[in-house]
């Protein structure tokens, strides 16, 4: 039986052009940073860490995934808890690893595959989806979390992220159904919208995502 994704294989996956390969247009600035939030945002899940004031604060510094130890063991050594937007500019010195993670991790799955690039003297690897059919079924899910309501904290951290990652429209290519989309989510991500088993998790949501606008913004204002 194939293992689930992660919330942030979820968000990388629905990141790669279905066809071609590679991110696409719309999630290629954003993606970087977006990963290091829904990292986050399973670190929370897990109760590794919590949220206060639009800080991190660390409950248990300990993890048996690889990927979210080296996070931890990086936030473990500051004296004082962070902001979440300074951690992700932090992190961000580390994305090529973080991202690396993420696609072997993927790779194990065999959700993707790596395929190696060449432009003169410049080398790379694309991803490029093998399994179709798991973005065709989360895109799925998603509209469902969207136009039904989610029921769980993960549902709702998942749709958190749509909109920093810029992946909306890969969502909802149609403009009537998008703009439909957008105006459910506003609903949904008001906390006494929806049930309060998730209430929690959109308070985490929320903190991550508007960090994370804030530190894309500052980051496309300098270049």
């Amino acid at each position: 039986m194939d293992q689930p994704l992660s919330l942030s294989q979820n968000i990388y996956v629905l990141g790669i052009h279905p066809k071609k390969g590679g991110i696409i247009p719309a999630s290629y600035t954003a993606m970087d940073y977006v990963l290091i939030g829904s990292l986050f945002l399973e670190l929370y899940l897990n109760k590794n860490i919590l949220f206060e004031d639009k800080r991190i604060k660390i409950l248990n510094p300990k993890s048996g995934n690889s990927l979210h130890r080296f996070l931890l063991e990086k936030m473990n050594r500051s004296k004082r808890p962070l902001k979440i937007s300074r951690w992700i500019n932090k992190l961000y010195f580390s994305m090529s690893f973080i991202k690396k993670e993420v696609q072997n991790q993927l790779v194990d799955k065999r959700v993707i595959r790596m395929e190696p690039k060449r432009f003169l003297i410049f080398k790379w690897h694309k991803p490029v989806l093998v399994k179709t059919q798991v973005v065709y079924s989360l895109i799925k899910e998603i509209e469902s979390y969207i136009f039904g309501g989610p029921s769980a904290a993960e549902e709702i951290m998942l749709l958190s992220l749509l909109k920093p990652a810029g992946l909306l429209k890969r969502v909802f290519p149609e403009k009537e159904r998008l703009k439909r989309a957008k105006r459910n989510l506003k609903r949904l991500m008001v906390e006494n919208q929806v049930s309060s088993a998730v209430a929690d998790a959109i308070s985490a949501s929320n903190a991550v995502a508007a960090s994370l606008a804030a530190t894309s913004a500052a980051a496309s204002a300098a270049t």
